[in-house]
């Protein structure tokens, strides 16, 4: 598997996977509260920053306080939404580390994540510079017309989410591992040859939330139709905020109202959707690449997570847990082998850990059948 070998499910399928990382994420979650912080962050920034174009907009309509209005805009689209970049990776990096801190039976809080992510801050800055160069691109492919225009609208298209895959992947091994970004982009180069077969496939889930979005649109629709009925009818009796289009009069106000909530909805929503990618991609780097420091009592659920397996989401009880226990301990060392570690230094490494020499003996042994 590589991530250019990516391949998109049918729509329902998309819908239930959406639904499933949505609802055991927050089982994940629920394990430290603090995970939920740096969400409420982002969301927080991405109101205010709607709330305030709104507002400039509102201005310029009444034809009132126009130059609050102005002060209004340009802070929120040359200050903040430039600002959003960074601040939000260093959220998410933020986030990561508590996620990972938490899957290996540490409990720490949003403080000691922001302490501890600032000495990666010039890496994550990198990071958001990409992302907003990126976000503009992306911008830009509807305005341009022509064959060659649809070929590089759907090409940006592409290169959009395939980095939004790659810098979630990035995101925990910059904050975990330490590591530079020169020394993360060979390891996703041989990725596909240190995922488990069983994982392939997983990476048809709706991500980037175009499931849950193409909903909304018709709710959205919906509300569209109600709104100007209720415009119609307050229209009926003020001609205050009252415009006419095609002969239809109405007052703009709760048109206007509804924008507002689903613009603030619909942010909220997309950084929800990006946590839940924080949480994912972090348990996935963390099971490939330290899947020896998950905390044992979670490594039957987060396994089940990773594979979307909803069903057997909660651990199954095995008749003879300690055969159990020295399987799940031979595929470790399979699979630290497999990523270039000798016998000896894998024996040494868990006999570290504080895991008994006899379990680690029968293990090795198991692993080599």
């Amino acid at each position: 598997m590589a991530f250019d070998s990516f391949t998109k499910k049918p729509f329902k399928d998309r819908l239930k996977d959406t639904g499933f990382l949505i609802k055991n994420s927050f089982t994940i979650v629920g394990k430290n509260k603090n995970i939920t912080t740096p969400t409420v962050h982002m969301a927080v920034l991405t109101a205010v920053i709607t709330i305030l174009l709104y507002s400039a907009l509102l201005t310029f309509v009444l034809g009132q306080f126009i130059l609050l209005g102005l002060v209004f805009l340009f802070f929120a689209v040359f200050i903040l939404v430039p600002f959003r970049f960074f601040y939000d990776v260093r959220q998410k990096a933020n986030q990561s580390w508590i996620v990972y801190n938490t899957i290996c039976g540490k409990n720490i809080t949003y403080s000691d994540a922001h302490q501890y992510t600032r000495a990666e801050k010039g890496k994550l800055r990198v990071i958001a510079l990409v992302d907003a160069v990126m976000a503009y691109a992306n911008s830009q492919k509807r305005n341009r017309r022509g064959v060659l225009g649809v070929v590089i609208g759907l090409f940006l298209g592409f290169l959009n989410q395939v980095w939004d895959l790659l810098s979630h992947y990035m995101l925990p091994a910059v904050v975990i591992e330490q590591k530079s970004l020169k020394e993360v982009v060979p390891e996703i180069k041989s990725l596909k040859n240190n995922v488990p077969a069983t994982l392939t496939g997983v990476f048809g889930i709706d991500f980037v939330g175009n499931v849950i979005r193409s909903l909304f649109w018709g709710v959205f629709t919906v509300f569209a139709f109600l709104s100007l009925g209720v415009g119609y009818l307050i229209g009926l009796f003020t001609e205050v905020t009252v415009v006419t289009v095609n002969s239809f009069s109405f007052s703009w106000v709760p048109p206007f109202v509804l924008l507002l909530g689903i613009s603030v909805v619909g942010g909220i929503y997309k950084k929800i959707i990006e946590s839940i990618k924080v949480i994912y991609f972090t348990i996935f780097y963390t099971s490939i690449m330290h899947p020896m420091n998950i905390s044992e009592s979670l490594r039957g659920e987060l396994t089940n997570y990773l594979l979307m397996k909803e069903s057997d989401f909660a651990p199954t009880p095995q008749p003879d847990p300690h055969e159990q226990y020295i399987s799940r301990l031979s595929e470790y060392i399979k699979q630290y082998e497999s990523s270039g570690y000798s016998e000896q230094q894998i024996k040494d490494f868990l006999l570290s850990k504080g895991y008994p020499q006899k379990d680690v003996e029968l293990a090795v042994e198991k692993s080599r059948s």
